[in-house]
């Protein structure tokens, strides 16, 4: 099955640039189902995000045909924040205010390299989460969700809250599209998953992505 542009999304392949971002990524989770209903109990982060140890937190777990669908949060480690933004918050003069990115326009972009999880686990991932709402996802921290072969994830590395929801029109839906098209085998690749990046137009903003 092959998921057609969302309106919400424009396309652009290029190796992901290390920017001040907002980033949603799906990644193959590459480990057996014992790993994952072990997650639960543990609360390990299966993810290549760098998160401070010990503050993973599992947000919700529920099984789907068999396999565990699992809700994580993680403060992220500054070395991580730092060479994620091409701008440090001492030089920017931020308002301090919450931010919706709700069906917000956004521009994928396909990470160079082979391999990327199972798309038909990405869209059942991305399925079951879709009446979910969506969740503030707060400064220098990260959301995921796992699920099979598929982790989607979500992070924050601006100083400022941020709101996603997890519909079609939004998280959902990047997820679905980078899952089927930014694959080893999607023509003018190889690809290894990408992102989408949120454009802002106020002056003390640069662009913000989004991930897979």
């Amino acid at each position: 099955m092959s998921w057609g542009l969302p309106k919400f999304l424009n396309i652009v392949t290029s190796v992901l640039p290390p920017i001040y971002c907002i980033s949603i990524a799906i990644i193959d989770t590459a480990m057996p189902i014992a790993f994952l209903a072990s997650l639960a109990s543990a609360a390990t982060l299966p993810a290549r995000v760098d998160c401070i140890p010990g503050t993973e937190t599992i947000l919700s777990t529920k099984t789907i045909d068999g396999k565990d669908l699992i809700n994580i949060s993680c403060k992220l480690k500054e070395t991580y924040l730092t060479s994620r933004n091409t701008v440090t918050e001492a030089s920017r003069t931020l308002e301090a205010r919450n931010r919706n990115l709700c069906g917000a326009p956004c521009t994928t972009y396909c990470n160079s390299g082979t391999g990327g999880p199972n798309p038909n686990d990405c869209s059942s991932l991305a399925s079951s989460i879709q009446n979910n709402g969506g969740a503030n996802v707060a400064p220098g921290s990260a959301i995921y969700w796992t699920w099979g072969s598929c982790q989607a994830y979500i992070v924050n590395t601006s100083s400022e809250e941020q709101y996603e929801c997890w519909d079609q029109g939004s998280f959902g839906g990047v997820v679905n599209y980078l899952a089927w098209n930014c694959q080893g085998s999607t023509s003018g690749g190889p690809y290894l998953g990408g992102s989408c990046h949120w454009m802002d137009s106020s002056p003390d903003f640069v662009e913000k992505p989004a991930s897979i």
